[in-house]
């Protein structure tokens, strides 16, 4: 890894850990800082594909987060999900057919809100009550939904950042 890479994922860390504390600072604007912290772990994937350096900086941001971000929530919605989420989707669309790579994004998401639903049910999120099994059918859709939604929009984000970002 060159000083350069390393020097870069740093400031990307700083930059996302702070959008993870103001949510959790200000609940308002908390699910938006969770998204635009993890597009961060993009950046690095955008022109050299430098996955270890893709992967560092979701470490460091996931441990500062949580360690950092008063409202835990928002640090988990980042480790569950928007942190690991550009690395996965990057793997998934490089090595699965394109045909298949839907079904793929969604098993993943799938398997994060189970592992949420078993986290929450453990009770290690007090202020998360676990809904009927009718409300949670609905809402699983309704995730379902909203995860492809975020997908086409981080793909355009993605494309944006291809476009905007000086050449190295």
């Amino acid at each position: 890894m060159s000083t350069r890479e390393i020097a870069r994922g740093g400031l990307l860390a700083a930059a996302a850990t702070a959008w993870l504390y103001f949510g959790g600072v200000m609940p308002q604007i908390g699910p938006a800082a969770c998204l635009i912290a993890g597009a961060a772990s993009a950046i690095p994937l955008l022109r050299r594909a430098n996955i270890k350096t893709a992967g560092l900086l979701y470490l460091v941001t996931s441990v500062l987060g949580l360690l950092l971000t008063p409202r835990k929530l928002i640090a988990a919605a980042y480790v569950l999900l928007f942190g690991l989420y550009p690395i996965v989707k990057y793997l998934i669309e490089c090595r699965l057919p394109v045909f298949t790579q839907l079904s793929g994004k969604l098993a993943y998401f799938n398997i994060v809100l189970v592992l949420a639903a078993v986290l929450i049910s453990c009770g290690l999120f007090p202020q998360v009550q676990m809904p009927g099994i009718f409300r949670l059918a609905g809402l699983w859709i309704a995730a379902n939904i909203g995860f492809i939604v975020y997908d086409i929009g981080l793909s355009k984000v993605i494309a944006l950042l291809r476009r905007t970002l000086p050449p190295e």
